[in-house]
């Protein structure tokens, strides 16, 4: 029997001026056992399709269709009913774990609360349901072992740690491998994994998909995958399916849809996958736009000069650790120095957790060093909330997890807008840059007009890069800017990005901080390698990627996931050729 069905599937996004279609008639079957990888563009309805499945997709509504499991209709189920149904038969890992994790309690507490509601919770509102809610951390010593086997599993080195940590303390690819944990906690039959390895470096990505071809073969499980990666879904899945426009274009097993794609979408996705793998490193030219000439040459003088960085986070807040200042400490970055010259792309890569976004957020003043010190044109220039307003606008940041870093209840032109408002812009002049930011980084009228949890992570991610640089700065850092964009969006955005890079009026340095290692080539000029903490190997790129020296590189690269060999057509991507893309 087949364990999940979903058949001509409509889903709609509504407001006061308009309904928007986001999932239309669209089919997909999850087998026992299966991994099924949905792919398609940003915005093409992977996400709202697979919340559906749990049941999670509000504010959009079912219009019509039936997601079957195991014969029981989905879209008909009560609240109490989905209460039984999460956890204990479809698990959900979320696309923005750092949202979905409450940041006042531990990763322990809540992984904990996973691990309960995947028994038999009280949910009848009785005087039971309200003291088990009530007193739920003093279940945590009794379900700790599980916990911690459950943070090993998906690859936490130090489990323990974890534990007692707020989400807050954890890099992008440790939260997302900890909510997964939570996923799997009430041992499902299902489980949605939305983007579960778009923030996590190669190494990671390939032993999160191992597990979750591991617990598909060994437990039965049926996995839905949404991923934006092919070369993962390849690997990995047995069977893909393609959207566009919200509808089931394309579905097949691997091998086949691959090799010989029925719609023009999945031809486009292909294709664009192939152009940013390793190791040939080629100058992107996407649906018109030039492939760009090279950056512009570096000088010697020195833009941003991060000096003996090291960062440190307490990992326990008992009030007698503090008092016999007994506590411990998880260190991020341990005496970091990095120099970024002007005219320069630095690309800063490792695995998840060497404290590669730490190294972001100390530039940008969101976080205090314990000790170090970061200087733009030779000027210490310490956090946010003492620099002024001239050093502000010099410095624009892409964050890792774009939701988060947007106005839940602005429109996204309000919030890209937002730094030309501060400095005090006409409301004009404001809507006509706005307007050529969102040109430039193509987003359509209608997705500006709506709040972030009405678009797709890719959506919000091009968005977060138009708010980055509406003032012109003159140093761009980008914390993992393409990890939830699709093949060919994230090829449109390596073309924008390399434009920048030779363009007068583009940012004087840029940091791009990335697990891809494909994107790190396509950009950056010199790479630097973090391994816990600590800066293990740093050169040109085109050094580090061909002759790495330290174990942690080449693991970094031998992790790399590839598409199967193209045909010879000559085609690399939608509007790039083998005859216009050159080894830079």
């Amino acid at each position: 029997m087949e364990r999940l069905d979903i058949t001509n599937l409509t889903i709609t996004y509504s407001s006061e001026s308009r309904q928007q279609t986001a999932v239309d008639d669209a089919n997909l079957t999850v087998e026992r056992g299966d991994l099924v990888a949905l792919v398609g563009e940003s915005g093409a309805g992977k996400s709202t399709l697979a919340r559906a499945v749990a049941g999670i997709h509000e504010p959009a509504t079912i219009q019509s269709g039936s997601i079957l499991l195991d014969d029981r209709d989905l879209t008909t189920a009560s609240t109490e009913e989905w209460r039984a149904i999460r956890g204990s038969r479809v698990g959900f890992a979320f696309q923005d774990p750092t949202t979905a994790f409450d940041p006042v309690y531990t990763v322990g507490e809540q992984l904990v609360e996973a691990i309960r509601a995947g028994g038999t919770p009280v949910t009848d509102g009785s005087l039971l349901e309200t003291v088990s809610r009530r007193f739920r951390r003093r279940s945590f010593p009794r379900h700790r072992d599980r916990a911690i086997a459950l943070l090993e599993e998906v690859g936490i080195d130090d489990p323990e740690a974890c534990l007692d940590a707020y989400p807050s303390e954890l890099s992008g690819g440790q939260c997302q491998r900890a909510f997964l944990a939570t996923a799997l906690a009430g041992e499902p039959d299902i489980l949605v994994a939305d983007e579960p390895a778009s923030g996590l470096d190669a190494t990671t990505q390939a032993r999160v998909l191992a597990l979750l071809e591991e617990l598909s073969e060994t437990r039965d499980l049926g996995v839905l995958l949404v991923t934006h990666d092919l070369g993962l879904a390849s690997e990995h899945c047995d069977n893909i399916s393609v959207l566009a426009n919200g509808r089931t274009v394309d579905s097949g097993p691997v091998e086949e849809l691959l090799s010989k794609p029925d719609h023009t979408a999945t031809e486009s996705l292909v294709s664009a996958a192939r152009t940013l793998t390793l190791p040939d490193r080629q100058s992107v030219s996407v649906d018109g736009c030039g492939a760009s000439p090279g950056p512009r040459p570096a000088t010697d003088e020195t833009i941003v000069s991060v000096c003996g960085l090291t960062k440190r986070y307490p990992v326990d807040d008992a009030i007698v650790d503090r008092l016999l200042n007994d506590r411990s400490y998880l260190t991020a970055l341990d005496d970091v120095s990095i120099d970024v010259r002007k005219g320069e792309t630095l690309g800063v890569v490792g695995s998840s957790g060497s404290g590669k976004s730490t190294v972001v957020e100390c530039i940008a003043g969101l976080t205090e060093p314990t000790s170090g010190d970061v200087r733009i044109d030779g000027r210490s220039v310490g956090t946010v909330s003492s620099r002024d307003v001239e050093t502000l606008g010099r410095v624009g940041v892409v964050f890792q997890q774009p939701k988060s870093s947007l106005n839940p209840r602005w429109p996204l032109s309000r919030s890209i807008g937002e730094p030309l408002s501060r400095r005090g812009w006409a409301g004009d002049r404001i809507d006509e840059r706005v307007s050529e930011l969102c040109s430039l980084v193509d987003i359509s009228p209608s997705v500006a007009a709506s709040r972030p949890d009405s678009v797709s992570g890719g959506q919000a991610q091009r968005a977060a890069l138009a708010r980055a640089i509406a003032d012109d700065p003159e140093i761009l850092l980008l914390d993992e800017p393409m990890s939830a964009l699709d093949a060919t969006t994230r090829a449109a955005v390596v073309s924008l990005l390399g434009e920048l890079q030779t363009s007068s009026e583009g940012p004087d340095a840029t940091v791009v901080v990335s697990h891809d290692l494909g994107i790190v080539g396509q950009l950056a000029d010199r790479i630097v390698v973090l391994d816990k903490g600590a800066i293990v190997e740093r050169g040109p790129a085109d050094e580090v990627l061909s002759a790495p020296e330290h174990p942690g590189t080449r693991a970094l690269l031998d992790a790399v996931p590839n598409l199967p060999a193209a045909a010879e057509t000559g085609v690399l991507s939608a509007g790039i050729t083998s005859n216009n893309a050159s080894s830079l």
